[in-house]
């Protein structure tokens, strides 16, 4: 009988728990029932609902920073790496702690896979979206802090050091990725985003995530009590562009503005600033909701009228992908990698989102045209069904996995 390969994954939420961190889990159990023994290396935060989905199907282990603070975490970084020269295959999945990642390339370069949502966008950002890396300077901050402590963080973001912090680990970070076997990134948006930051060439290939309709089936998604309302998920950050969805909304009609709930879910370091915006416009049908479950959020997908997301250059984004399973259309952003899913006019409609006005355009024209906006919706769900749901992902993924076992293997 044929020996299953061992394949570890490793993800660390380096901020918040988010798109990357669900491929990641749900990759690992899907690779898994797909033949591979497969161990989940994860570190960061994790709502209870993943962890237990996890761990239910896959062992998990803590996965460490690669900034020790302690003999205890060098000791924990040592442990790691000796644990993982056992796996035929380290996938890392989105990102790791750069150290860490650095780590593993001096030691287990042969097995090192990268699945790529984005090249580390606290280094590269100017090479991915045009913006200065400085702009993100406000998320960096207390993540560098939560994860490497303040004394750490006060060297490497000092206004004397920065600049020089972010050289060097754009040197590090850049010999990781030479160092890696293959380099699949989640859209062609983010493999032009990886050769133009790495200079890679064109050796890199596609693999899109997507959702698990095998879970999404088995929720409970009776209409919540909002009914009249726009969904919009995703971390309180630059890159999500609540500013331009906050000003386009408070450009529609007021009759509009008087029925009509912009429901907000997520949390983050712009969320004091969004809260005073919102009460700087006198926006009052503006709800936010900071935490909420996994079920609980399908639950507000399948009640929603559509999805705004004009996210900055999203590299990929679930976001239009878990609102299609439930027949929902998408506003999304005419830059980045969602355009690779959501055809305007047909799944969803793009805008400029830089642009408050054609956003509030486009919001109107959806609410106006409930017919097409119900079409377009349910077009999107067959497009997921068909091409985007984690069980293709995983397919994909695992017959690049078991081709490089085998040239291994000769």
């Amino acid at each position: 009988m044929r020996k299953k390969a061992r394949l570890a994954v490793l993800h660390y939420a380096l901020s918040r728990f988010g798109g990357g961190a669900k491929v990641a889990i749900l990759h690992s159990i899907y690779l898994k029932r797909m033949g591979f023994d497969v161990e989940l290396f994860y570190g960061g935060p994790i709502p209870a609902d993943w962890r237990r989905r996890a761990s239910s199907e896959v062992r998990m282990r803590p996965l460490p920073l690669g900034l020790p603070k302690s003999a205890r975490n060098i000791q924990e970084i040592k442990e790691t790496i000796d644990r993982l020269r056992s796996f035929d295959i380290v996938l890392v999945s989105h990102v790791i702690c750069p150290f860490l990642a650095y780590y593993l390339s001096k030691n287990l370069r042969s097995k090192l896979v990268w699945y790529c949502g984005e090249p580390l966008r606290a280094l590269w950002e100017d090479y991915i979206s045009g913006t200065s890396y400085k702009s993100l300077k406000c998320t960096v901050k207390p993540t560098s802090n939560a994860f490497y402590g303040k004394t750490y963080s006060s060297i490497f973001l000092s206004e004397t050091l920065y600049n020089l912090s972010i050289k060097t680990l754009r040197t590090l970070d850049t010999k990781t990725t030479m160092s890696y076997q293959k380099i699949i990134a989640n859209s062609y948006f983010t493999k032009e985003a990886i050769n133009r930051v790495y200079n890679l060439g064109q050796n890199v290939s596609v693999v899109y995530p997507g959702i698990d309709s095998e879970m999404y089936g088995q929720v409970n998604v009776n209409k919540p009590e909002l009914c009249n309302y726009i969904l919009a998920v995703g971390a309180m950050i630059p890159m999500k562009n609540y500013f331009s969805l906050l000003k386009a909304f408070s450009y529609l009609p007021s009759d509009y503005q008087s029925t009509l709930k912009l429901l907000i879910i997520g949390h983050g370091p712009l969320e004091p600033d969004i809260q005073s915006t919102i009460h700087k416009m006198g926006l009052k049908n503006v709800i936010i909701k900071k935490y909420v479950k996994e079920d609980e959020l399908l639950r507000y997908y399948k009640g929603c009228k559509f999805v705004a997301h004009p996210a900055l250059y999203e590299p990929f984004g679930l976001v239009p992908l878990e609102a299609a399973f439930f027949g929902k259309t998408s506003l999304v952003s005419n830059l980045g990698g969602t355009r690779e899913f959501v055809v305007n006019g047909e799944t969803g409609i793009l805008v400029d989102p830089m642009d408050p006005k054609a956003i509030a355009n486009t919001i109107l024209y959806l609410i106006e045209n409930d017919g097409l906006a119900h079409e377009m919706g349910l077009k999107a769900r067959r497009m997921v069904l068909r091409k985007f749901t984690i069980e293709k992902s995983s397919q994909k993924v695992a017959k690049i996995l078991n081709e490089m076992i085998s040239n291994s293997q000769h």
